[in-house]
Parts: structure tokens; C-alpha cells; sequence
């Protein structure tokens, strides 16, 4: 069989495997941060795939700093090109999936040579049950596609340095080009260029104008991406951590508490990548405690412990240049991105940020399984497979926790029930389903944990208001704010209280603070502000947020009467009867009352 037919084998295989692990979270539907696209009806149109290029990943929140564009942009095109069901998402990433493992194999046997040692790399890090969150959960597509075109702009790399002293240009240039859609997809990749210089120094200690030639391809795309990503997000590109104490309580806590908790966040990375026990998808407070003193968490000693074993793999002499030292590195310079070293934003842990590290530790086991098979060869065999088995037996059930948002949260309170995630989350879900009693249980018990938490005490208002108690919703709506008055919601909740309790001048002012936030906010909460400002009878400005927020569209009923009402207010009966349904069975009189009374 020929080279090629063996490659395409293999990858046949890989996406086979994919499949075979992920195969049951294609009966998942859109979930949690799903609705970051899902909701998204813009999407769903092929006119918009140019302008997601220009705008946040979230437009609903720029202030969170995100640029993720090829991800929303294959988001579109699931939507454009196989509708609206769910299954064509996780089908997608289940194929991705399989692309990534089959790209591990070419980039270890491009590095190293050694067919058996890239067979094994691979295969374990397609068993990794950490990776379950970021293949089963669709959102995750962003790591799946960051690790796709950064191995791939690796390999690319390897090929174009072969020849320390004659680089090839085009391979230069098309894993430059490669990176980019890389980091396009997730920001937290922007790291790996390090990593390639790093290994290509040590192994081939170019001379230093070569080594500013390859890095030059690295320089240029990645200068391009910071310009891009200023234009689109401004002053929120480069900084600012307003994440909650609950979701990263790191930023709001000491230096030294903060290295310390980071040494025991790397032990609870590497041990749960390589034993993965309680797994979870929530470590947000206080399932992760802090660590205030060094030498009371065993945990923390223990991290610290193992980065300084890594790094000494690395510059060891004997150990440098092996799948030991190089696998170390491969872990190391992409971990540290997340590893709260460096950046505090962003959540304090997530497991799904691992996907892209692990290809350095599943190297390592790679190579520790070889030495035991080199010597016990049916030990190393039955080790292996001991340790696959078990890998899958936790994934594949694992995959049933992100079909649904019960499901997860449920699963958040069972894996971390100290944690107010999943306790805000569930009640937040019992109150959109309409199960007020059990809502108020799991409000009571998130509020316990942390009573200045934002989500919960837009939840715990939702709850009031269909409660009717107005006063308590009120309360907690307008703490929300005063606790996060960078986000919307808080101000979209009040703004609906005081539209439908008749306090349209208190509406106007939430709805003017919270839609500026908005690139496209949603028609509910637009129809809202501008029925307030026809009450206020301030019609122009309710006929000017008409024509702002929706471009022309309007067909939806509600849109056209209001302009119906705003048009007949101001004296222009053409534009009014333009709008209004004058065919109804209402006499002429009745219709014009009508449009008076409003």
C-alpha cells in the first residue's frame, strides 16, 4: 500500500474513532453559551457571513474582549448550508475532531520520525477524556479549529526549516497564513508561534538572521491580527478583566494568593488530563478554592512540583531534544496562557482550554509507553489499553451531560456543589420552564454561596416578577446593575419591569443604557423601548430606534404598529395606513381611535 492510501487510511481511522467516542452527543441540542450563535438570526442569512469579520464574537457584550470570527463564521455556514437542527453542529465537530488527531500523528512522526511514537501520541490524545467538553459542547468548536490550523501551521513550519540554512518561502508563508486563521478562531492560541521557534532553535541553532526570517511570516500576520483586532473591539482588545468573583475570583484577589492558586490550578490541569477523576464542567467559586498560604495546599506544592519538572525536561541536556523534553515544551508555552500566571481574565479554569496543551502530554505518555514496550512489550500492551478503555468509558457517557442545559447543570451541582454556577444556572432554566418552586430552592442555594453574583440576582427578579412581587424584582435588578454596569441584562430586565408596570420614563432610561451595549439587540427588548417613547409621545425618536435597530425589516406585526402609531401621531396618515391593518373588520373611526388610545 502506498504512502498516501496509508495517510488516508489513517485519517478514515481517526475520524472513525471520533465518531465512535462522540457519536452520542449528536442527539445534543443548543446549550448554555450556545446561544451565542444560536440565537443569533443573522447567522442564519449568507448576507451577513462578510460583516461577522468586523464585529465582536459577542456584539451583545464587546466589553468582553472577544474576536473569534472564523468560528462564528463556520457557525453561519452550519446554519446556511444544513439549517437549523443542532446535529449538523455536532457533526461538524466530531469531524474536526477527527482531523485534529489525525494532524497529532503527521506532526510527531514530522518531528520525530518514529511511526510507533506518533501512532501512540495520537491515539491517546484521542482518548483524552478532557477533551470531551470541547468536542460534545458545539460552542467548543473555537478550540477544535484553533488547534486544527496551529498543528497544521506547525507542520507547515517543520517543512519549511528542514534546511536550516535555505528556507522555503512558501511553507514559511502558508503556516503564517495558517496561524492566522488559527488565532481567528481562538485568541488564546497566539502563543504557538513561541513554541515552533523554540523547538526549531534548540534543535537546529540556526544563525540569528535565519531565525528572524522564519519568525518574520509569525510577525507579520500576527501584527495584521492585533491591528484587526483593534478595529473591531477598540479600547476593550488588549485588556481589562470585569469577569464576576464567582466566575474568576483571581482578579480580584492578591499577587501572591494568585500565583499560588495558579500552581494548584497546573496540578489540577495536568492530573485531571491524565487521571481524570470528577471531572466537571464548573470550577467557578468556590469549587476551587484559593490558595492563601504555599504550603497549605498540597496542591499547589505538587503544580509546582510538576512545571519544574517539565521545564527541567526541557533544558536538560540528555532529556532536551527527546519526546520528553520537546512534549514538555509542547505543554508548557501554550499552557501558560491559561495557566493565571500571566493573564487573570476569563474563567479561572475550564478544561475544554486544554485541548491544544495536551498534544504536549499525550507526546510524553507516548514516550513512556514505548520504553515499556521496548522491554515488556505484552505489559506495555495491557497498560495501554487498560488506560483506553478506561478513557472511554468515561467519555462516552460523559457526552450525555452536554445534550441538554438540565443536563449540565445538573451535572455542575453533582460535580461542584459548592459552586453557585450550576445552582444560578438551573434556577435561571427553572424559571424560563415555568417551575417557579423549584427556581426559588436553587436561588436560595446559589444565593448562599455568593449573594452579589449578578446572573443570580437577574434570575432571583425574574422570579419575583412572575411572583408579582414588583418591589423584590425591582431590588434585585437594580443591585445587578450597580454590581456589573458594563452588561446589559440587568438594565434589559428593569426596563421590562417598568414597561409593563407603566413607568415608561424609567423604561426609556434602562433601554438607553443597555441598547448603545447592543450591535443587534434582540426585537423584544428594541419593540419595548420604542412603544415606551411612543407612550412618553416621543414619536420621531420611537420612529428613529425603529428605523436604527431593525434597517428597513419590518415585517414583523409589532414593528408595524408602532410605526403605525408613531406615523399617525405626527400627522403623516400615508406612512401610518402604510403600517396599519386598514382592511381589519374596524370601522374607519374605530381605527383611528384606536391609534389615538394607544
Amino acid at each position: 500500500m502506498s504512502r498516501d492510501k496509508k495517510l488516508w487510511l489513517f485519517l478514515a481511522g481517526a475520524i472513525a474513532l471520533s465518531f465512535l467516542l462522540y457519536g452520542n452527543s449528536l442527539n445534543g441540542g443548543f446549550i448554555y453559551d450556545d446561544n451565542f450563535f444560536a440565537d443569533r438570526s443573522e447567522l442564519k442569512s449568507s448576507a451577513h457571513l462578510l460583516k461577522i469579520w468586523t464585529e465582536p464574537y459577542l456584539p451583545q457584550n464587546p466589553t468582553a474582549g472577544l474576536y473569534r470570527p472564523l468560528a462564528v463564521f463556520s457557525f453561519a455556514l452550519n446554519f446556511i448550508l444544513f439549517g437549523e437542527s443542532p446535529v449538523s453542529f455536532h457533526l461538524v465537530n466530531i469531524i474536526l475532531n477527527g482531523i485534529v488527531i489525525f494532524l497529532v500523528f503527521l506532526l510527531v512522526l514530522k518531528i520525530f520520525g518514529d511511526h510507533m511514537l506518533a501512532f501512540i501520541a495520537a491515539l491517546f490524545f484521542t482518548f483524552l477524556p478532557i477533551h470531551t467538553e470541547s468536542v460534545a459542547f458545539i460552542k467548543s468548536r473555537d478550540e477544535i479549529l484553533a488547534a486544527l490550523f496551529a498543528i497544521w501551521s506547525w507542520l507547515l513550519f517543520v517543512s519549511a526549516i528542514e534546511n536550516r540554512n535555505r528556507l522555503r518561502w512558501k511553507k514559511i508563508t502558508g503556516s503564517a497564513l495558517l496561524f492566522l486563521l488559527a488565532v481567528l478562531s481562538k485568541e488564546l492560541i497566539i502563543i504557538v508561534p513561541v513554541l515552533f521557534l523554540a523547538i526549531f532553535w534548540i534543535k537546529q541553532k540556526p544563525k540569528f538572521l535565519v531565525f528572524l526570517k522564519a519568525a518574520s511570516g509569525f510577525l507579520i500576520t500576527g501584527a495584521f491580527y492585533l491591528w484587526l483586532r483593534f478595529q473591531v473591539l477598540g479600547s476593550y482588545a488588549f485588556g481589562g478583566d470585569k469577569s464576576y468573583f464567582a466566575i474568576n475570583p483571581l482578579g480580584h484577589v492578591d499577587f501572591q494568593t494568585r500565583i499560588w492558586t495558579a500552581f494548584k490550578i497546573a496540578f489540577v490541569y495536568i492530573g485531571k488530563t491524565l487521571l481524570p477523576i470528577n471531572l466537571s464542567a464548573t470550577y467557578h467559586y468556590n469549587h476551587l478554592t484559593l490558595v492563601n498560604y504555599f504550603f497549605n495546599s498540597w496542591q499547589a506544592v505538587a503544580g509546582f512540583i510538576i512545571l519544574t519538572g517539565l521545564i527541567f525536561l526541557f533544558f536538560y541536556k540528555k532529556t532536551r531534544l527527546t519526546p520528553l523534553g520537546i512534549g514538555a515544551l509542547s505543554f508548557f508555552i501554550p499552557y501558560l496562557v491559561i495557566s493565571k500566571f500571566i493573564f487573570k481574565s476569563g474563567d479561572i479554569l475550564a478544561e475544554r482550554w486544554m485541548y491544544f496543551p495536551s498534544v504536549g502530554l499525550s507526546i510524553m505518555a507516548a514516550y513512556f509507553i514505548l520504553l515499556i514496550y521496548k522491554r515488556r512489550r505484552k505489559l506495555a500492551i495491557v497498560i495501554f489499553g487498560v488506560v483506553m478503555v478506561t478513557y472511554a468509558a468515561i467519555i462516552i457517557p460523559r457526552n450525555k451531560i452536554w445534550l441538554s442545559d438540565e443536563n449540565l447543570f445538573r451535572s455542575m451541582i453533582k460535580t461542584a456543589p459548592n459552586s453557585i454556577q450550576g445552582h444560578s444556572n438551573l434556577a435561571n432554566w427553572y424559571m424560563r420552564n415555568d417551575k417557579t418552586a423549584e427556581a426559588k430552592s436553587e436561588a436560595e442555594i446559589g444565593f448562599a454561596i455568593d449573594k452579589e453574583y449578578p446572573p443570580l440576582l437577574n434570575t432571583i427578579g425574574g422570579i419575583a416578577f412572575k411572583d408579582g412581587n414588583y418591589d423584590l424584582a425591582e431590588t434585585a435588578f437594580l443591585k445587578a446593575i450597580e454590581l456589573a454596569p458594563h452588561i446589559p441584562t440587568g438594565y434589559i430586565n428593569a426596563g421590562r419591569l417598568y414597561y409593563l408596570t407603566g413607568q415608561y420614563e424609567k423604561t426609556k432610561k434602562m433601554f438607553d443604557s443597555a441598547l448603545g451595549a447592543y450591535a443587534r439587540p434582540k426585537t423584544e427588548d428594541v419593540l419595548i423601548y420604542a412603544f415606551a417613547l411612543a407612550k412618553l409621545k416621543q414619536y420621531q425618536a420611537s420612529i428613529d430606534a425603529v428605523n436604527k435597530y431593525f434597517a428597513g425589516d419590518f415585517n414583523d406585526s409589532q414593528v408595524k404598529l408602532v410605526l403605525a402609531v408613531d406615523y399617525f401621531n405626527i400627522g403623516n396618515m400615508s406612512e401610518a395606513r402604510k403600517y396599519f391593518d386598514w382592511d381589519s373588520g374596524k370601522s374607519e373611526v374605530e381605527k383611528i381611535q384606536f391609534l389615538r388610545n394607544f
